[in-house]
Formats: structure tokens, C-alpha cells, sequence
């Protein structure tokens, strides 16, 4: 595996093992062969643009091309961020991919594109942000009424209802006071250069 690579493979196998996610999960999630994966991980094969792309979405990451002056702004964002995914719930991981899996299968009975957006883009957040005792009852909540509809699906109004939920859930993790320890971006993505 050339060194262009190396580290972009290593980062995807320690989000695999973070997740807890196996090699066979990992492979029905990516559309790509078990087989394709160990591969990958292992370095003997030298994965193509399009097989990390499938890998890393299926693990909820994105590849993204940024400007190299902004690379200290987004390790310091990146560092941050990795000190409260450490302290995520496997009981909480477990609901999230609940939703994610029920939503995957009923996106059609949300009221617009919009509102099934947001609520996806809300159980994104929340496979990364912790939740208090009092927020994942919340969330169990919500994963327990759409589980009583695997037959009959709620109408839209209680799916927007549900949605409401989970979209507050994640404000309160985003916007929570967060720990004096948990370090705090001396960047911003939007600052221009003052000698301008």
C-alpha cells in the first residue's frame, strides 16, 4: 500500500473498531466484499477513490478535499470532537442505528424531503454527540413507538412529532454548556487572513 494511503486506511479501520462495527457489518453497510475490506485494512491492496468513499460513508464520515491553510482549524475541530465521542453509550449507538435502519426503510412517510432530511441529518449528530439519562429515555421513546409501527406506519403527523423529538435531542447535545476540559477551537473556518 503506498504511503499516500496508509493513514487514510488506518483511520478508517479505528472508526470501524470505535464503532464497533465488524468487518462483515461493514461490508453490507458499503456494498463493498468482506474480503475488499480486509484487504484495504491490511494494506495489501491499494484502495480506489470510489471504494473509500462507500467505506467511509457506511461508517457516517465524508471525504472532503479542504484548503491546506484551514488544516490547523480542522485538526483542532477534529481533536475536540473526539474527546465526547469516546464517552458515547453503546446503548445509545445501538438506538441511533435503530433509527437510521427504521428510517432507511419508511423515508417516504415523512411530509417533505426537507423535514426526512433533518431528521436524518439529527441521527447523524447524534451517533457523535453524548446524551444525558434524561435524553436517551428520550430517544428510547421515540425508537420504541416507531418500533410498534412495523406493520402499520404512523401517520406523518406523528412522524413529525417524532422528528421534533429526535431534531431537539440533538440541539440540547449541541448546545449544551460542554466541560472546561474539552478544548475549544482557537480557529474559525471563516477567518480571512488580516493582512489583507
Amino acid at each position: 500500500m503506498s504511503y499516500k494511503t496508509e493513514h487514510i486506511t488506518q483511520q478508517l479501520r479505528a472508526a470501524r473498531e470505535v464503532q464497533k462495527v465488524s468487518q462483515r457489518e461493514l461490508s453490507a453497510r458499503s456494498g463493498l466484499t468482506q474480503s475488499h475490506i480486509s484487504q484495504i485494512e491490511r494494506g495489501t491492496m491499494e484502495p480506489g477513490l470510489g471504494s473509500l468513499v462507500d467505506v467511509a460513508r457506511a461508517l457516517d464520515l465524508e471525504v472532503v478535499l479542504a484548503p491546506k491553510k484551514l488544516m490547523p482549524a480542522i485538526r483542532n475541530i477534529l481533536d475536540s470532537t473526539s474527546v465526547s465521542t469516546a464517552v458515547l453509550t453503546l446503548d445509545q449507538r445501538k438506538l441511533v442505528a435503530r433509527l437510521e435502519r427504521w428510517f432507511a426503510q419508511h423515508r417516504g412517510g415523512f411530509g417533505s424531503v426537507s423535514e426526512a432530511d433533518t431528521f436524518k441529518d439529527s441521527l447523524a449528530l447524534l451517533r457523535h454527540l453524548p446524551l444525558s439519562a434524561e435524553e436517551m429515555d428520550t430517544l428510547e421513546e421515540a425508537t420504541a413507538r416507531l418500533d410498534r409501527w412495523q406493520a402499520d406506519p404512523p401517520s406523518r403527523q406523528e412522524l413529525s412529532r417524532i422528528a421534533h423529538a429526535v431534531r431537539h435531542l440533538r440541539n440540547a447535545a449541541v448546545h449544551r454548556d460542554r466541560d472546561d476540559a474539552v478544548p475549544r477551537s482557537a480557529y474559525a473556518l471563516d477567518e480571512e487572513d488580516d493582512n489583507a
